[in-house]
């Protein structure tokens, strides 16, 4: 055929340049399709959760004669905490069903022939993937932390009858200066019975020994300081407060309050109607077990005592959160806690870094599905479905091991916390976004 011929038989055909949007047919097919099976999949995992709390549980509820509204209120109260694992495992099963159904159709094959690459098929697919991952983020934010406290509450005040309080609550203070100890701690910023294990500091010596001139100075003074009593207090006042201190410092100090406020405007605690009794230097004995453990005055009454927040750093909800498991506190708070506490030990500090940066990572395990759903899934369609959903829990149970361990390695001090944290999930997700791109003609 010569090219006068050939020309004349294809004048009429047009090359169609590649469009991404909008495909509104296949998008809603592939949208449509991937919705049916993800809420499937939501469903029945959330059924097997609930069913598992209702085994592990109920026994509790039953024993107690707890109303059944009760029962159901906890398992809700439950609910949000499950669904944040529930939601990626989902979207994986779900992406790669959908996908190799069409692929043992032959639907992505014809997808593709017509110039769609893979990439663009799955885009409906991405797009409920990132709805999904900042919804993940609000449950792990906003909604799982008030949860799981509300069904502690209900499982202690109804099936075991504890008052949500802690007794014999003891506290050590990140920068390691101060041990705080309560005979009975409850939720909100006022205490009774509170015992401080402390040093003398700059600000305590005046609020607590006073000035030259008030009721009760040179008692204290003569109290604390016995045989250099009179001699200090015959300097000059700039004088005696630099030679008070000086002796004073590194003592250790007991306050006992009777109440401790801490107000949460300006960060302060205020200490009222207590006691304080000082002890030996740490090292004027050579055993380490006994140093700081001499009184070298009896009980000293005071009136109030104020901590700013640069003296205590810690607040309410820090004393609280350290009976917490670490993995279970708000993102937010973690970041608070450190940026509070620069001299936080390196042990504590690496366990809260690995935790926060794994935070970071985990809602975005789903999108981290869907770019290992599509490629697993299109290089089983010739197999079918169930080759394709035995992939993807293969696929689930690599991610969350590796996970689990650079977690642990993160927490130990072995990794860098940041890369402990963030590595697993940015390591899949390159290798899906490699898949796609091989795969993407």
């Amino acid at each position: 055929m010569s090219e006068e011929k050939k020309t004349r038989q294809y004048r009429d055909l047009v090359l169609l340049h590649r469009r991404w949007f909008p495909l509104w047919i296949l998008d809603g097919y592939i949208l449509r399709e991937f919705l049916i099976k993800y809420s499937v999949l939501m469903l029945v995992f959330s059924i097997l959760f609930i069913l598992n709390d209702v085994y592990n549980d109920i026994s509790e509820f039953l024993e107690a004669k707890a109303a059944m509204r009760i029962f159901i209120a906890y398992l809700l109260y439950k609910l949000p905490g499950n669904i944040r694992f529930i939601l990626p495992i989902s979207m994986l099963l779900g992406c790669m069903w959908t996908m190799a159904a069409f692929g043992k159709n032959m639907e992505v094959t014809a997808m593709r022939a017509s110039g769609v690459s893979l990439f663009r098929c799955g885009c409906p697919i991405f797009a409920v993937g990132l709805v999904v991952t900042g919804v993940n983020i609000y449950f792990n934010e906003a909604m799982i932390p008030y949860s799981e406290r509300r069904s502690q509450e209900i499982y202690e005040s109804c099936a075991r009858k504890r008052e949500v309080v802690q007794h014999l609550l003891a506290f050590r203070s990140n920068d390691q200066q101060r041990h705080w100890l309560f005979k009975t701690y409850v939720t909100g910023n006022v205490q009774n019975n509170v015992v401080v294990k402390t040093f003398w500091s700059e600000q305590v010596v005046p609020q607590l020994i006073g000035v030259p001139g008030e009721p009760g100075f040179a008692d204290r003074v003569r109290k604390i300081f016995r045989d250099r009593a009179e001699r200090l207090l015959k300097l000059p006042r700039r004088e005696m407060d630099e030679e008070m201190l000086k002796l004073l410092s590194e003592r250790k100090l007991d306050i006992h309050a009777d109440q401790v406020e801490f107000l949460p405007r300006t960060g302060e605690w205020i200490f009222s109607n207590g006691t304080f009794v000082s002890y030996d230097r740490n090292d004027e004995t050579r055993f380490e077990a006994s140093r700081g453990t001499s009184a070298i005055h009896a009980s000293i009454p005071f009136k109030t005592l104020r901590f700013s927040s640069k003296e205590i750093l810690e607040t309410p909800s820090d004393i609280i959160n350290s009976i917490k498991e670490k993995d279970d506190l708000p993102t937010v708070e973690i970041w608070q806690l450190l940026r509070r506490n620069p001299n936080m030990p390196d042990r504590v500090r690496a366990i809260y870094e690995t935790v926060f940066y794994y935070r970071l990572a985990f809602p975005w395990a789903c999108f981290l599905a869907v770019f290992l759903g599509i490629p697993l899934a299109t290089k089983n369609e010739r197999t079918g479905s169930m080759l394709a959903i035995v992939s993807a829990i293969g696929v689930i149970v690599v991610y969350i091991v590796i996970a689990q361990v650079f977690l642990v390695l993160g927490k130990g001090g072995h990794v860098n916390p940041a890369l402990a944290g963030l590595m697993p999930t940015i390591g899949f997700i390159s290798y899906g976004v490699w898949r796609i791109l091989c795969d993407r003609n």
